[in-house]
């Protein structure tokens, strides 16, 4: 990669191409950029956001994203030291049959080689991976969701030692097997036995890293998912009704909340909405993954940092 002549100073150019659902784009934005920022530890971040085409968006999306972010071609022509592309909601049984899929392709060949590193979130990693390589993820026989422990296996572009573990908030139906990834070139970062493969990386000559988790979620982001996974529930739009997110609310809650599904599908509850609502709490809520979340983007955009001095430093 050389230098764009606009990002020759002390200035980092992050790029975010949000795929988020409408209701989500807002949210999804604050949450990565505010890693990004304190990532950045006194570097100067300037941070612009892109959106793909093909993705079917409402009115009121639409003018929001007209308002603070740019076609991606633009970013095409502007460049970027590093990227960070969002998951998005599946609408096809596949990845490659989604609307979006020539654009991704299009946007994962351009960053292997005009970004120093990219950041591949949920969706977007699974979908990096299947045009990258070929695999398939895999979907689990019920929602991974909830805050969890993984291994650290060995050491790697974040400088951390192997055997210390991590918390990463997770909530994605597919999975991708660590055995196959490795079969790839793919080095896994982070592990555990209960839910596989968090985080694993692979040089393209751009680093590009891929999370299955989300450490950029905020305290009350799985709440509020299992809060609208209910409502679906309740209102007829899906068939069953959600299973809490793991290690994550309090005993209390907890509690609270199997007693009320109990009556919610006994039919013995008839404020079910209200009841649901008195339940959760986004007050109570914590965020524990909040320091390794942190850890990652400090990592990230000193590893960016790093590159372009020794790109400089062997111009």
């Amino acid at each position: 990669m050389t230098l764009h002549p606009l990002r020759a100073r002390d200035v980092l150019e992050i790029a975010f191409v949000n795929n988020m659902p409408d209701q989500a784009l807002a949210a999804t934005r604050a949450q990565f950029e505010r890693l990004v920022r304190a990532g950045a530890e006194g570097r100067e971040i300037r941070w612009r956001c892109y959106t793909l085409p093909g993705l079917e968006r409402s009115e009121t999306a639409r003018r929001y994203l007209a308002r603070d972010h740019e076609d991606i071609e633009a970013l095409y022509r502007r460049g970027a030291d590093a990227l960070i592309v969002s998951g998005s909601e599946p609408r096809a049984a596949r990845l490659d049959h989604e609307p979006y899929w020539p654009q991704l392709q299009t946007l994962a060949d351009w960053a292997r080689t005009h970004t120093f590193s990219t950041l591949w979130s949920c969706l977007a990693a699974h979908a990096a991976t299947l045009h990258l390589a070929g695999i398939e993820r895999r979907r689990m026989p019920k929602k991974i969701s909830g805050v969890y422990t993984f291994r650290r296996l060995g050491e790697d572009w974040t400088g951390e030692r192997a055997g210390s573990s991590i918390l990463t908030p997770h909530s994605r139906y597919n999975a991708l097997d660590a055995e196959a990834l490795a079969r790839h070139g793919f080095k896994i970062g982070a592990w555990s036995p209960d839910v596989g493969v968090d985080m694993f990386w692979r040089e393209e000559p751009s680093l590009f890293v891929f999370l299955q988790g989300h450490p950029e979620y905020e305290a009350e982001t799985l709440l509020k998912e299992y809060r609208r996974d209910a409502l679906r529930y309740l209102s007829g739009e899906r068939v069953d009704y959600p299973d809490q997110p793991e290690n994550y609310f309090s005993a209390e809650t907890s509690q609270r909340l199997r007693q009320l599904r109990s009556r919610v599908l006994e039919r013995t509850e008839r404020h079910a909405e209200q009841a649901l609502a008195e339940t959760l709490s986004p007050e109570k809520c914590a965020r524990p993954w909040a320091d390794d979340a942190a850890r990652l983007y400090r990592a990230w955009i000193r590893n960016v940092s790093d590159r372009i001095e020794a790109l400089r430093h062997s111009a």
